[in-house]
């Protein structure tokens, strides 16, 4: 039975990306979701978006970035990214995006890492132009992940979030 809830699941998360647009669009004025972890959702999801408005004049992904290192605004979310973590650059080239952040990074490992990647993933890939994220510590690739290359599929095959972040 878990195969095919799975699979609905999935099924229903591609259906309301259709159907929202999102960042798609990556247009001012744009509603966004911002994926944060809610430990109150227990054993299902937990990654959850958080709307942002994308503000007229600003680089979509550069907000993006900043609004996941400010952490969420909603009660219920926690930052996946720790304190301390900044964003030394940015470079989108044939649909990867790659995001290096501070070696800081690079300490979170287990399902602190898996937390962290995703939401960076989720949140960037309902750009237009951008398919999959590589994201480095302090330039250098994590070797302990199994794969450097991130898409939004994973987190969801992997149950770790849900239509509209819910």
């Amino acid at each position: 039975m878990k195969p095919m809830k799975s699979i609905a699941g999935i099924l229903g998360i591609l259906l309301a990306l259709c159907l929202l647009g999102g960042c798609l669009s990556a247009q001012q004025g744009t509603a966004c979701q911002v994926y944060f972890w809610n430990q109150e959702l227990g054993q299902g999801p937990v990654l959850q978006g958080e709307t942002r408005m994308l503000p007229e004049g600003e680089d979509p992904v550069a907000f993006l970035l900043d609004c996941l290192l400010e952490g969420p605004q909603e009660e219920g979310l926690s930052r996946t990214i720790p304190n301390g973590v900044t964003l030394k650059n940015w470079k989108l080239e044939n649909g990867v995006l790659s995001v290096d952040f501070s070696s800081w990074y690079g300490s979170l490992s287990g399902i602190a890492l898996t937390l962290a990647d995703y939401s960076v993933v989720l949140t960037l890939t309902q750009l237009e132009d951008v398919e999959a994220v590589e994201i480095t510590a302090g330039g250098e690739q994590l070797l302990y992940r199994d794969h450097q290359r991130l898409t939004a599929k994973d987190a969801w095959v992997a149950g770790l979030a849900e239509e509209n972040g819910t």
